[in-house]
């Protein structure tokens, strides 16, 4: 075990028994260092604050709002001035990317690289160096009763790329921490039947995944065509709709855990049944809840520093009448919701695309993406492309992927079809955009 991952898992449980002003302290301090480490390392945070008139004497005073806000589009466009490291260029990741599928695979065999488009359909790539990743690694261990002890564990989502939920679930089989782990990584591409036969084989402790997954899971078990009895279930990666979530519950007879965190910052918070609500790391994450949106500042990735970064995820803040934990409480509902992609398979039954795999699918070039719907055996596909790459050999990539996709799940009646546009259409009626839409 890493003397980073050691130190941030014992710090991890202390900081458990601070004071709510001792947390808020400690998020100041760690914000005010990461502010100051970013002006030094970044160019872009040193170009940004010096257009705006802001000096590293007035980093130690100036309050948070008065800092200027980010976007995934700033963080893209900049992408080389934000790093802090001169070893790693965005043209490198990339091209990492473009071949490398192994969410194990480490970039120049170093750092951690993770993929996302989240429910914005903007592309996004985020660096961690090794210490960056062992610094926020052990808050895993808050998503179940960790006790030391070998667990069957099961992670259901995208799993052939360099995705968050995969990326974290697996490296839990490295190094020390795979002695407490036995991980079965079911990818959500695959048939359900194959998932069902794995799991009644596997016999899993922990049942973790997308939230969408776990319910379907759960309707199998209902049936009596999955029958598992896990210890603990986690959802990782989705909004939960509370409703749904109860079903689920009832039918595994188990509390389901929230396992809060995006590509930005892999782990944000945790949800349990005696919270009432999500409990924010602030010791990892500042996160500014505002009416539409929040703005994060990640308080452990000096690689690629996000201060006052904007995510379209939809918070607020609870009062904690438990004050079980002295982190910030804010409700169970989070993110915005999307379509499940429901297609006819070869066999003339119903199976889904969770839109999870829609958000983290990556292509070379591809800058912005939607899926619009046509029925239950036809869909078009939408793509901004780079203007600095061959559209046709984007488009080609983009068909092979799609391809392999649609072959996994046995959709080989399917159609579609790729039209590359300029911009992607906004939902007319809250004027937000959709990653999928049916067809207007």
């Amino acid at each position: 075990m890493s003397f980073t991952l050691t130190k941030s898992f014992i710090a991890s449980k202390l900081h458990e028994q601070k004071t709510r002003e001792g947390m808020l302290r400690l998020r100041e301090k760690k914000f005010r260092r990461m502010v100051k480490y970013a002006y030094r390392h970044s160019k872009f945070y040193r170009d940004l604050y010096t257009s705006k008139g802001i000096t590293r004497q007035m980093l130690d005073t100036l309050k948070i709002e008065d800092l200027p806000v980010v976007d995934k589009e700033m963080i893209m466009e900049h992408f080389d001035a934000v790093l802090t490291t001169d070893d790693v260029s965005k043209k490198e990741v990339v091209d990492f990317l473009d071949v490398s599928k192994n969410p194990d695979e480490l970039f120049k065999k170093k750092y951690h690289v993770i993929h996302s488009s989240g429910s914005s359909g903007k592309i996004g790539v985020f660096v961690y160096s090794s210490r960056d990743w062992d610094c926020f690694f052990p808050y895993i261990t808050k998503s179940f009763d960790f006790r030391f002890r070998k667990s069957k564990s099961v992670f259901f989502g995208a799993a052939d790329g360099h995705y968050a939920g995969v990326s974290f679930s697996s490296w839990t089989t490295h190094g020390v921490t795979g002695r407490y782990c036995d991980l079965l990584i079911l990818d959500i591409k695959k048939p359900i039947e194959e998932h069902v036969a794995a799991l009644n084989r596997f016999q899993p402790d922990v049942l973790g995944g997308y939230f969408t997954g776990l319910k379907i899971l759960s309707e199998k078990q209902a049936l009596g065509e999955l029958c598992i009895h896990p210890r603990f279930l986690v959802n990782a990666g989705e909004g939960i709709i509370p409703s749904e979530k109860e079903k689920v519950e009832k039918i595994f007879n188990l509390p389901m855990a929230n396992l809060y965190g995006v590509a930005e910052c892999v782990i944000m918070g945790i949800g349990r049944k005696e919270y009432d609500g999500i409990y924010l790391f602030d010791d990892l994450v500042y996160v500014e809840v505002l009416d539409d949106h929040i703005l994060l500042t990640n308080l452990f990735n000096k690689t690629q520093p996000l201060i006052r970064y904007r995510i379209n995820d939809y918070l607020k803040v609870k009062e904690d009448k438990g004050k079980l934990l002295p982190y910030t409480l804010v409700d169970t509902v989070i993110g915005r919701d999307e379509m499940v992609i429901w297609l006819e398979n070869g066999k003339g039954k119903l199976d889904f695309i969770h839109p999870i795999v829609v958000a983290e699918f990556y292509v070379k070039g591809l800058d912005k993406l939607q899926i619009m719907m046509k029925d239950t055996k036809s869909f078009e596909f939408l793509a901004v492309i780079d203007k600095q790459e061959k559209q046709d050999d984007v488009v080609r990539k983009i068909r092979e992927r799609l391809d392999e996709l649609l072959k996994a799940k046995d959709f080989t009646n399917v159609t579609y079809s790729v039209r590359v546009v300029k911009e992607l259409t906004v939902d007319k009626k809250t004027g937000k955009f959709k990653l999928i839409v049916p067809a207007s």
